[in-house]
């Protein structure tokens, strides 16, 4: 199983950079859309539908990651798991927000579209997309953050290893 976490791990942190730039994309239109007073168009729809389905993708790869690594096994000894910062983080906090943020994220999709008026679809594209980007940032286990261990910014250099090796 840990020849398959691997790439898994890698390919989950890639990704988490597609989903901040398409995060960053869909936000910055849906504040254009309100500061410009603009239509919505259907580009505006499909920034917030690639942003959502990118959550998605990163869900599911999360997933198999999150069930692969054993997590679930944590809640076995719970009092344990919650003295250990870096366990209790990807058990607990990480999935958890996640799995909020990407509820968020397709709110922003469903509500936007349901609006009548396109600044009601833009700001509340914006409300919700801002809410999910903020799961996002408190869910992500930055460099910055020393007591979950030592992470890369970008797997790039794992990832050559394990393809050319």
């Amino acid at each position: 199983m840990d020849s398959l976490m691997s790439p898994l791990l890698i390919l989950h942190n890639v990704m988490r950079w597609v989903v901040v730039i398409l995060a960053i994309y869909a936000l910055a239109r849906m504040y254009m859309g309100i500061f410009g007073k603009r239509d919505f168009t259907e580009s505006d729809r499909k920034s917030l539908t690639w942003f959502a389905i990118s959550m998605d993708i990163q869900l599911v790869i999360g997933l198999v990651l999150y069930f692969g690594k054993g997590y679930l096994s944590v809640f076995q000894n719970m009092a344990n798991a919650m003295g250990q910062a870096t366990v209790r983080f990807f058990a607990v906090e990480h999935i958890s927000l996640m799995i909020v943020a990407v509820i968020l994220a397709h709110l922003a999709v469903i509500f936007a579209r349901r609006a009548q008026a396109s600044a009601g679809k833009f700001k509340r594209g914006a409300i919700y997309g801002t809410l999910a980007v903020l799961a996002l940032f408190f869910a992500i286990p930055w460099p910055w953050m020393a007591q979950y261990g030592p992470r890369p910014w970008l797997r790039l250099a794992e990832a050559a290893f394990f393809w050319f090796a």
